[in-house]
């Protein structure tokens, strides 16, 4: 019951033209990241645990499953992800919105936050968030459309 729930808020939130977040298969959550129609921005926050066992191959260590997945249905001239975590050294990995593309942002052990800032493609994207290390903290994931 819950999937075919799932299904239909994914469906009518693509239908009216809004983000759909969908959070990796350890949570039993569903976020929607929606427009607000004031000033045109979208402000989501997105919460969970960072790292992993899985090697990235030069972006720390990741998950199975992405953090998180989106969907944009047309292109965004600006969007933004800042990630704050609770310790380590984190990573963020950026797959799609074409399979070869591949983003990867280092933090550092001194709290550099992790960010990507730019020109978001439509399609759909897949979210890690990992640690060198491969170690295990909770983080803050800001995504943002405000310049």
């Amino acid at each position: 019951m819950k999937l075919l729930h799932d299904s239909i808020i994914k469906s009518i939130a693509i239908a009216i033209g809004i983000f759909v977040v969908g959070v990796g298969e350890d949570s039993n959550s569903l976020s929607v990241f929606a427009q607000t129609k004031i000033d045109g921005t979208v402000r989501e926050t997105i919460s969970g645990l960072s790292g992993g066992s899985v090697d990235s191959k030069g972006c720390g260590f990741i998950a199975n499953t992405p953090n998180h997945t989106f969907n944009i249905p047309e292109r965004v001239d600006y969007m933004r992800l800042t990630l704050q975590t609770s310790g380590g050294q984190p990573t963020l990995l950026v797959l799609g919105p074409k399979p070869e593309d591949r983003f990867c942002v280092l933090g550092e052990a001194s709290r550099l936050q992790p960010e990507i800032s730019g020109v978001w493609e439509a399609g759909k994207y897949q979210i890690y968030v990992g640690d060198r290390l491969g170690e295990n903290y909770q983080f803050t994931l800001d995504i943002s459309t405000r310049n």
